[in-house]
């Protein structure tokens, strides 16, 4: 095909692989004169350096570079080791935005996790926003954000407190008589193991952290109802076991490093 009316490519698929040399910039000598290669050739070049014929399981980077950029280092691998599917899986990740604009040097709104931590934040409280927003769509960070992030992360802290103050005067890790009734502490129970459920249905749905984090609070908010209405005469088995599992979730997602005991 001839050349577009509008730029220099004969065909809308065509991408440039090696470009001329700009003042200032590396250039390399090749048959087609001083350059450098091409955005989408450098990528290919790094997977082909780890992974030998550039066969990828997963692979990983902004929205933004799903088109043209991967597109085109697919191409380019493809038609290199004829290779139908060179990337099984992509991630591609949101954009972070900043009081509702987009995080650019350019608009001056630009920050680091480094600068976060030295500024207001906790490790914890910046996995906690991540974690309350879904991987792949933009995150909003803001003051009100952040405040929500703050507040879960309290939530989990005094839950995990008021255990360790119900448990201190059992003997937790045995089961105790029940109550006569057993309706409380069944539906106690029930309630765990649906949550069990719905925690791994959500990080199995696209990775959804927020989806499991609120079944973690709904299960937190039960617990809280059920020592308030037992008086003094909850299963300390069930708060254990309950409490336990919150604490392996929460390891799970790098919120802490450590196990619950009484």
């Amino acid at each position: 095909t001839g050349p577009s009316q509008t730029g220099e490519k004969r065909n809308e698929f065509d991408f440039a692989q090696w470009k001329n040399g700009k003042p200032g910039e590396p250039t390399w000598e090749s048959p087609w004169g001083q350059g450098r290669p091409g955005w989408h050739i450098e990528c290919s070049a790094m997977g082909m350096s780890v992974f030998g014929d550039g066969n990828m399981d997963m692979h990983a980077g902004g929205i933004d570079l799903r088109f043209p950029h991967h597109d085109n280092e697919l191409a380019q691998n493809e038609a290199c080791f004829c290779n139908h599917q060179s990337v099984n899986y992509f991630l591609h990740a949101g954009h972070l935005h900043i009081d509702g604009l987009k995080m650019s040097k350019s608009l001056k709104n630009f920050t680091t996790i480094r600068a976060a931590l030295e500024e207001t934040c906790t490790p914890n409280q910046i996995r906690m926003l991540f974690l309350l927003n879904a991987w792949d769509r933009p995150m909003n960070f803001s003051n009100s954000q952040f405040e929500q992030a703050i507040s879960v992360e309290k939530t989990f802290y005094n839950f995990f407190q008021n255990m360790k103050i119900n448990l201190r005067e059992e003997n937790a890790g045995e089961p105790k008589r029940w109550q006569e009734s057993k309706e409380a502490e069944l539906k106690l129970w029930e309630t765990l193991t649906g949550a069990q459920k719905n925690v791994r249905a959500s990080l199995e749905n696209n990775i959804d952290t927020c989806g499991a984090i609120n079944e973690l609070l709904a299960l937190i908010g039960a617990t809280n109802n059920y020592v308030g209405g037992a008086k003094g005469q909850a299963q300390g088995y069930l708060l254990l076991t309950i409490a336990q599992y919150i604490m392996k979730v929460l390891k799970a997602f790098g919120l802490t490093d450590g196990g619950f005991d009484s």
